[in-house]
């Protein structure tokens, strides 16, 4: 009796959460315009000679490839430091497109003066569908982390 109970209240919540995501939104529609003319304060790395290249912002995405900046948007960076003290970093990326599209993303990870802390991660393949998001997640193995790089480049 104990089973049916339980089988009935995971199909009533699972009800109410089909019932939820019943309602159908708006297609994603991606402006690429703010996003090239976002100044980020706060940390980033530069070069040791002034005007040899631009500032590239820690603890967030940079896209490396020209080709997919039209294409691919960060809509969100996330970080939390997990129970053994390392650190797991997330984006979520949004296709702006109207066909499939795969990226490769890593991160670097650095301690507090931005040197690195362990071999940056080895390039990880993602794919997104049209029009939709997909999440991209790494996990430190160092303790010491201050600082996160996520890169991400066109797939093959």
């Amino acid at each position: 009796m104990k089973k049916i109970l339980t089988l009935a209240a995971v199909l009533a919540a699972g009800a109410s959460v089909a019932e939820a995501s019943t309602a159908v939104g708006p297609t994603v529609k991606c402006d690429f315009r703010p996003y090239k003319n976002v100044v980020r304060a706060g940390p980033a790395l530069i070069s040791d000679v002034p005007t040899t290249m631009t500032a590239i912002p820690l603890n967030a995405v940079q896209i490396v490839d020209k080709n997919i900046r039209k294409k691919i948007l960060p809509q969100a960076v996330f970080s939390k430091r997990t129970a053994t003290g390392t650190v797991e970093v997330m984006t979520r990326l949004v296709n702006c497109t109207d066909y499939n599209q795969e990226v490769l993303v890593r991160t670097s990870f650095m301690d507090m003066n931005q040197m690195p802390l362990e071999p940056t991660t080895v390039w990880k393949r993602v794919f997104l569908s049209p029009k939709a998001t997909q999440v991209y997640s790494e996990k430190s193995i160092s303790t010491g982390v201050g600082y996160f790089l996520i890169e991400v480049d066109e797939g093959d």
